[in-house]
């Protein structure tokens, strides 16, 4: 018997008997046992084939690992590879080789001292041998002025974008969407797809079918709907093009962010498409996939399909892509609202900004608040249509007669432009020159039905890159909501946005009955100027009529409105600007 398999034996028998190595005997009531307890275990350091696995103890305890490779959800846990540290420690270190690239392992720890053992497991996953090239791409107006370099990808077709990658994918496509209507094109593609041999899966909400899917059915494409606790929603709205059926790591795509299929959601709705080359992101999404197909196989299985908080924690977390640490968490399993608020909490160091559907989770707006204390900047863009939902965050936050309303308030402010905000992301020290560059994306707003019920997905980029084109989405969107110019913290940060357009701050601000607002254009444009109140209602028109190049000013009685906080907005040709006067009588 060699020391390979002796070392595995041993782990398995510490596993199972007491250290006196008798039979099993009843538990004893914990407060009078002295064995270790195992917390905080976790993994890093991962390459292509291998990972260092940690984790503590409350007493110093030996450490043991073992784990295996299991080829999906539903195959049987063998482990057939083990190592043992005799040394008694309560900090555990063991850096696992020998692994396969971009490949899925279940694993066991096991701590033991003279007394008892712990036992706790996870999974983990090598990083493959991709190109981990991230495109993003945005369907509105992005802001170049913030860029450090590279310009955001904004005003894409999203159908165009949509029907390039499927008519791209040569073996497979897995795809869970919560709406998917409208489009003939799309469909048309995937059927197309599917007739050149490209192996379709297809996880649906439980609402009813549409005529774009039923096609899809009759063209032999299997798609399964959730009819578990429909209360809640599968609510993700992610892709992963040719993962199966495929050996070439540099050609498996996952497509992720906060966009359905719908003319609405390509167009007038403000959303973001992110789009990742990598093998073992494509992997850890295939599980998630699987656990709600109930199969491993082309064909879904009902029996086995698990949906809301019929799911368990089954993926691995952490991923090196191409250098990138990237983390993955699915709802409702995942506690991802905790995890979000924990990552607020202890990496922002400068700011942080976000773009939100709907947003009511106390967890994360106490995490919010504790960093605003500490003056971090906080600045966020709500949906107009979700700002006074019940226990909706934007009164509290923009410190409106509520209860716990913040004071200072922060500045956070309604989309008034037509169409959702349907983004769901946010980003840390991103107009800073230093600080934790992280994004986080994907389908999960910050409400309570996405943490507890729904079926979600959460990607967060620790990367400056991917960090400063969301940036460039979001400063579009904060300035024609009514925020002020923020910049980057480095270099220029008045830089005008659009060179010959222009909006200034009305004067005299604030203002007693009247005030004047002068504007510049550079070409002969429809010149709109209209004033809001602060929850986006439309109070007056004060332009709206073409006009030559030049500056003009006009002049805003507010003498019939009450004191406040209005906006006035800008708009001629592709240009658009918003700012804040004050009306004090």
């Amino acid at each position: 018997m060699n020391a390979k398999m002796l070392t595995f034996l041993f782990l398995l028998q510490g596993a199972m008997l007491p250290a006196n190595g008798t039979s099993p005997q009843k538990p004893e009531d914990r407060s009078e046992k002295t064995g270790p307890e195992i917390s905080n275990l976790t993994y890093d350091n991962i390459t292509t084939t291998s990972v260092t696995v940690y984790w503590k103890t409350d007493l110093p305890a030996d450490s043991k690992i073992r784990w295996m490779a299991p080829d999906s959800n539903y195959q049987a846990l063998i482990f057939i590879d083990s190592l043992y540290i005799s040394a008694l420690v309560t900090n555990h270190a063991i850096p696992v080789s020998n692994l396969q690239p971009a490949t899925i392992y279940k694993y066991q720890v096991i701590s033991q001292n003279a007394d008892a053992a712990a036992v706790d497991s996870g999974y983990f996953v090598t990083q493959s041998a991709s190109s981990g090239k991230v495109n993003v791409y945005f369907n509105h107006t992005v802001d170049i002025s913030v860029s450090t370099g590279e310009h955001a990808n904004g005003s894409q077709n999203f159908e165009n974008l949509f029907i390039s990658r499927i008519d791209s994918a040569k073996y497979s496509i897995d795809i869970t969407l919560w709406g998917f209507s409208y489009y003939t094109s799309i469909t048309n593609a995937l059927i197309n797809a599917k007739n050149r041999g490209v192996k379709i899966r297809f996880v649906y909400n439980h609402t009813a079918f549409t005529p774009w899917i039923d096609s899809l059915i009759a063209h032999e494409i299997p798609v399964i709907k959730r009819e578990f606790d429909t209360i809640f929603s599968m609510h993700n709205k992610f892709l992963i093009f040719d993962y199966r059926y495929n050996d070439n790591p540099k050609t498996k795509y996952l497509w992720t962010g906060s966009t359905n299929v719908s003319h609405p959601q390509f167009h007038s709705d403000k959303n973001n498409i992110i789009v990742i080359q990598d093998e073992a992101l494509c992997a850890v999404y295939t599980r998630e996939f699987e656990e709600m197909w109930g199969s491993h196989t082309d064909l879904p299985d009902p029996s086995k399909a698990r949906f809301g908080t019929q799911k368990t924690d089954n993926v691995p977390h952490i991923l090196n892509v191409a250098g990138t640490r990237m983390e993955v968490y699915f709802s409702p399993s995942d506690s991802v609202s905790a995890f979000l608020s924990n990552l607020i909490l202890t990496k922002t160091t400068e700011s942080l900004f976000f773009c939100m559907l709907k947003f009511e989770l106390p967890e994360i707006e106490n995490a919010l608040h504790t960093i605003f204390i500490d003056e971090i900047k906080i600045k966020g863009v709500f949906d107009l249509s979700n700002i006074f939902l019940p226990n909706s965050a934007y009164p509290r936050m923009k410190g409106m007669a509520v209860p716990n309303a913040w004071n200072p308030h922060a500045d956070v402010f309604p989309d008034t432009l037509s169409g959702l905000i349907h983004h769901k992301y946010f980003i840390t020290d991103a107009n800073s020159s230093g600080g934790n560059k992280i994004t986080a994306t994907g389908s999960f707003n910050w409400e309570t039905p996405a943490n507890i019920g729904n079926d979600e997905n959460s990607l967060i980029i620790f990367d400056a890159r991917v960090n400063n084109l969301y940036y460039q989405e979001f400063h579009s969107r904060y300035r024609e909501s009514g925020g002020e110019l923020i910049g980057l913290g480095i270099g220029n940060p008045d830089i005008e946005i659009n060179s010959g357009f222009s909006l200034s701050q009305n004067y005299p601000n604030p203002f007693n009955a009247s005030t004047n607002i002068k504007f510049t254009i550079a070409n002969s444009g429809d010149v709109k100027i209209i004033v809001y109140d602060m929850i986006g209602r439309q109070v007056k028109t004060l332009a709206n009529e073409k006009l030559k190049p030049g500056t003009y000013e006009i002049s805003f009685d507010g003498s019939s409105l009450p004191n406040g906080i209005y906006l006035y907005r800008f708009s001629v040709a592709d240009f658009t600007q918003t700012r804040r006067m004050i009306l004090d009588k």
